[in-house]
């Protein structure tokens, strides 16, 4: 069982109507258990009956305790008056919330036994510090969130967990910033995603039928992506690799080459900055020249990009996040969570729900044990896989990174 309320279903798929519902609820509870001034005390609990009764006493395990702290942001919303614009404000945390409780209920049928505290985080610095002193909060066998950096940083300075584990479920910064050997970053690091283009190319190519060239601004955010190319590809291949870097797509049909394969890698998100250097790539590419592109991870959710000009460019990009819709469990999961909440399940809450099955099962299964089976457990979820990597000081990291490329002028992932 878990002890939060299980909301009525709603009857069509209105986002406005489903954040008002879940935010009177939140609302409510954030009253009694997380206010600015005090330390936040133990939240209401509730339990849910026809849950409790589909499950024999006996095959009931122990109860587990969970903590989620997310933005909700309800100290400035007024469920009454509010307006789309903060509503939407909301809408990361509710998501994740109703996908995270969603898995746990799915694990609650197999015998599976939860309680799960939710708290608003509301993103403010004297809330963060609240919780992280609260014992209500560091009771938890686990606790999820806080959601952005800066929450991470100070919630850490105040509390880092021992002998259970901190979960950061959105972020995808290094966690060598937070010292903390109890954290697990579910999102990859970008760190990941340099290895995973290095070692498809290790992989895939042969150093003497390659050009290999590198387009790096030297900008910190492209620099934080070529980085780990340039070091990976350097360690793995033996040097076997030579990389041609340049600063950008001027001249840059002088460094293709007319007989090899040119490997073209390009760790710019800027729009002003790709958009005219795949014009270049493709204008070459249709001369007869042998290309293929290597993107930034954060292509993957750029609208400006031509299908058919990615496609013409063989173009590859790593990613954290993929969702096949015509997957047989995308499709149960889909149906199940419209009939539950009447909504189409977004980005966040699947998610959620990766997170809150993985983990759920994990502290289930092994009780106060689960930290130490962590890196052994792996799972396919539905938008990517987990398996966590151990730092004795900096905590987990997922390794588990997708490449898609462009097939049929849509994303696929490469098996």
């Amino acid at each position: 069982m878990i002890l939060v309320p299980s909301h009525r279903r709603l009857l069509n798929g209105n986002k406005f109507l489903a954040v008002i519902i879940l935010s009177s609820f939140l609302l409510a509870c954030s009253k009694k258990t997380a206010p600015v001034a005090t330390l936040p005390k133990k939240p209401v609990e509730t339990t849910d009956k026809k849950e409790e009764s589909r499950i024999e006493k006996s095959d009931v395990k122990e109860q587990r305790s969970i903590a989620l702290l997310l933005p909700f942001y309800l100290n400035s919303i007024n469920p009454q008056t509010a307006d789309l614009k903060s509503i939407n404000k909301a809408g990361l945390a509710i998501d994740y919330y109703q996908g995270f409780k969603f898995a746990l209920d799915s694990l609650s049928s197999d015998g599976y036994n939860f309680k799960l505290n939710v708290w608003d985080s509301r993103e403010q610095e004297v809330q963060i510090v609240n919780l992280a002193r609260a014992k209500s909060v560091q009771e938890n066998d686990l606790i999820v969130g806080p959601v952005f950096p800066e929450s991470i940083l100070t919630f850490n300075e105040f509390y880092k967990p021992e002998n259970k584990l901190q979960i950061s479920p959105l972020a995808a910064s290094t966690p060598d910033q937070y010292n903390n050997p109890g954290l697990v970053t579910v999102n990859n690091t970008i760190d990941e995603h340099g290895w995973k283009v290095a070692d498809f190319i290790n992989k895939n190519y042969k150093p003497s039928k390659v050009n290999l060239l590198l387009i790096n601004t030297k900008k910190t955010d492209d620099e934080k992506f070529a980085s780990p190319i340039k070091k990976y590809i350097k360690s793995i291949s033996e040097n076997g690799f030579v990389i041609h870097e340049l600063p950008n797509s001027i001249g840059l049909e002088t460094a293709l080459s007319k007989t090899l394969t040119n490997i073209v890698i390009v760790t710019s998100d800027d729009k002003a900055f790709v958009l005219p250097t795949i014009d270049r790539l493709y204008k070459s590419s249709r001369q007869g020249l042998k290309i293929e592109l290597f993107g930034h991870p954060n292509w993957i959710k750029a609208q400006f990009l031509n299908v058919e000009k990615m496609q013409g460019l063989n173009t590859k990009i790593t990613a954290s996040y993929f969702i096949d819709y015509k997957s047989e469990d995308v499709k149960n999961f889909t149906s199940r969570y419209r009939q539950e909440f009447g909504l189409e399940p977004s980005e966040f809450a699947v998610k959620g729900f990766d997170t809150g099955y993985f983990f759920g099962k994990l502290l289930g299964k092994y009780g106060t044990d689960y930290l130490n089976h962590i890196s052994t457990e792996q799972y396919q979820g539905l938008h990517n896989k987990f398996h966590f990597k151990k730092d004795e000081k900096f905590g987990y990291t997922n390794t588990e990174v997708m490449m898609l490329k462009y097939s049929g002028f849509e994303l696929q992932v490469i098996k």
